[in-house]
C-alpha cells in the first residue's frame, strides 16, 4: 500500500455531503484540509467562476492533494428541462471541475499529489431524466481518465463513482420537473456520504485509478459494460416504472 494521504488537502463541496465527510476524515488525521464551498465553508469559492478559481486555488500553494466533492443535478425529461439548468449543470460539474484542477496541478505534480473526482454510476452508463448530470459525469470521466495517462506516475488520479448516496443533491437541483424523486439507483442500498468518503480516502491512499464503493455500484459496472440492454431496461423500469 502507498503511504497515506498527508500534507495540504484540498477540498470541494466541503460545506455538505461527500465533501464535508471527507474533510472530518482527513482532519482526523492531522491533514491540513483546507474546505471549499461557495458558502457555508472557511474558504468560499465558485468553480463557475475562472478568475476566482485561479486566485483562491493559486494562492494556496502547492497542494498535496485534491478531493473534487462539489456536483449538483437537474431532473426531468431532457425535452423539459431547461437550457439555462443544463449549462448550470455541466459548468458546475464539469468545467467548474476542470477549472480547480488545472489551478492546482502545477503544484500537485512538484509535489506528487493525488487527485480523487467524484463521479456516479451515471458517469459511465446511461440515465434517463438525469440527461445534463449524466452528461456532465461522462465528461468528467473521460477527462480525468486523459488526465491521468498525462500526470501519470507524478500524480495520481482516483475516479470515484459512487451509487446513489443521500446528500440532498436533489433538493438543490439546477431544475425538477414536477412528480421527479430522487433515488435513481437501479437496484441496492442507498449510500451514507461518510461511506462514501472513506472509499475516496483508501483510493488515494492506495493511488487506485477507479472506486466503486459498494455492491450497486460494483453491479452496475460489470452489467453496463456485459449487458448494457439489460442495463437499460432495468433503468428505465426502475425510474419510469
Amino acid at each position: 500500500m502507498a503511504d497515506p494521504l498527508a500534507g495540504r488537502v484540498l477540498v470541494t463541496g466541503a460545506a455538505g455531503g461527500i465533501g464535508s465527510a471527507v474533510c472530518a476524515l482527513l482532519a482526523e488525521r492531522g491533514v491540513d484540509v483546507v474546505a471549499a464551498d461557495l458558502r457555508d465553508a472557511p474558504v468560499e469559492l465558485d468553480v463557475t467562476d475562472p478568475a476566482t478559481v485561479e486566485a483562491v486555488v493559486g494562492g494556496l500553494g502547492p497542494l498535496d492533494g485534491l478531493v473534487l466533492a462539489h456536483g449538483i443535478t437537474a431532473l426531468g425529461p431532457a425535452v423539459d428541462v431547461p437550457m439555462e439548468a443544463v449549462r448550470r449543470v455541466i459548468d458546475v460539474n464539469l468545467i467548474g471541475t476542470i477549472a480547480v484542477t488545472r489551478a492546482a496541478l502545477p503544484g500537485l505534480v512538484e509535489r506528487g499529489g493525488r487527485i480523487a473526482v467524484l463521479s456516479s454510476v451515471a458517469g459511465f452508463a446511461p440515465l434517463v431524466h438525469r440527461t445534463a448530470y449524466a452528461g456532465s459525469k461522462h465528461g468528467v470521466e473521460g477527462w480525468f481518465a486523459s488526465l491521468r495517462a498525462e500526470v501519470a506516475p507524478e500524480v495520481s488520479v482516483t475516479i470515484v463513482s459512487p451509487s446513489f448516496t443521500a446528500t440532498g443533491i436533489e433538493e438543490r437541483a439546477a431544475h425538477r420537473a414536477p412528480g421527479e424523486a430522487g433515488e435513481w439507483s437501479t437496484t441496492g442500498e442507498v449510500l451514507d456520504p461518510a461511506e462514501v468518503a472513506r472509499a475516496v480516502v483508501s483510493g488515494m491512499d492506495r493511488r487506485l485509478d477507479r472506486v466503486l464503493p459498494s455492491a450497486t455500484a460494483r453491479r452496475a459496472y460489470l452489467l453496463s459494460r456485459l449487458a448494457p440492454v439489460t442495463y437499460e431496461r432495468l433503468m428505465r423500469r426502475r425510474i419510469l416504472g
